[in-house]
């Protein structure tokens, strides 16, 4: 008859306790600068000039070590095989058309875990931040081609560089060609969470430490439950951000029009796939002080 008792986790064989601890790491967006609150809500503040979200702080959370980096020595190196704080060494060989530099960027901080082996980079600057902010120095989408190369997923970029390809002359383009594929981030739409409520739904990786998520517009199953999600806890703050939740189609035909009308090839059009960001916010900034004196 077969074993059916569990045998403690310590006494497991190395390699099968050293696999569970690989499963156990995030997949992550790696945000390779700063996204802003005028960044993300282009349709303006409050009545009272604030922003229904403090945005920064989801990339913080995002960037925090592993959860298995705090559970035992063994786990911590087995998340520190391919993953850590960036160093002066990773940029060693930057070409100096990707030295972009923004009031937007941290290149190199020790407060963000990036893993070569499983995240992808994100870049939240848009020509649109030339307006709200000083001028940046360097070409965002070679510094963007270029980090990407240092992780393995597909890079994303947001929807305001497809509509601006025409006026941008001075941008590197033709970098956008050198990758196999990008995500074209068409919404970002912020969940108000805790993290236990959050990790208790699966969206946010195994652990829930994977608090940025990209979600293709094929994947419609995903991309409801997370809509569901932020709904069902709009419902229980002080006011409601305002989500905006356009179907599949309309994204898929509004990226379609944006080709057309900015003239891009078809070659770099098949490279270049919609979907939908969705970020975990465990900040409560949608919450009064009232209601969070009271929680």
């Amino acid at each position: 008859m077969a074993e059916k008792s569990f045998h403690l986790f310590p006494r497991l064989p190395t390699e099968l306790r050293l696999e569970i601890w690989r499963l156990c790491l995030p997949c992550r967006v790696w945000d390779t600068d700063w996204p802003t609150d005028e960044g993300i809500y282009f349709e303006g503040p409050n009545d009272d000039g604030s922003y229904p979200c403090l945005v920064t702080p989801t990339a913080k959370l995002n960037g925090l070590p592993p959860v298995i980096t705090r559970v035992c020595q063994e786990s911590r190196n087995v998340a520190k095989e391919s993953g850590g704080s960036l160093t002066r060494d990773h940029y060693k060989d930057l070409p100096k058309d990707a030295g972009f530099i923004s009031t937007t960027s941290h290149d190199i901080d020790d407060n963000f875990w990036v893993d070569t082996k499983r995240d992808s980079a994100h870049l939240n600057w848009t020509p649109c931040y030339e307006g709200i902010y000083q001028k940046s120095f360097g070409s965002a989408l070679a510094s963007i081609a270029w980090k990407s190369r240092l992780v393995v997923g597909r890079p994303s970029i947001m929807i305001d560089w497809v509509n601006m390809m025409i006026n941008q002359k001075e941008e590197r383009f033709d970098v956008l060609e050198q990758i196999p594929s990008w995500w074209v981030i068409m919404r970002i739409v912020i969940i108000h969470a805790s993290f236990r409520e959050a990790a208790q739904t699966g969206f946010f990786g195994l652990l829930g430490d994977a608090s940025v998520q990209i979600v293709s517009l094929s994947e419609e199953g995903k991309a409801n439950a997370l809509y569901g999600f932020a709904d069902k806890c709009d419902r229980k703050a002080s006011f409601v951000e305002r989500i905006q939740r356009d179907s599949s189609e309309s994204l898929k035909q509004e990226l379609k029009d944006d080709f057309v009308t900015n003239r891009i090839s078809e070659k770099l059009s098949s490279k270049m796939h919609p979907a939908i960001m969705f970020r975990l916010c465990t900040a409560k900034c949608n919450s009064s002080n009232e209601s969070l004196s009271s929680q």
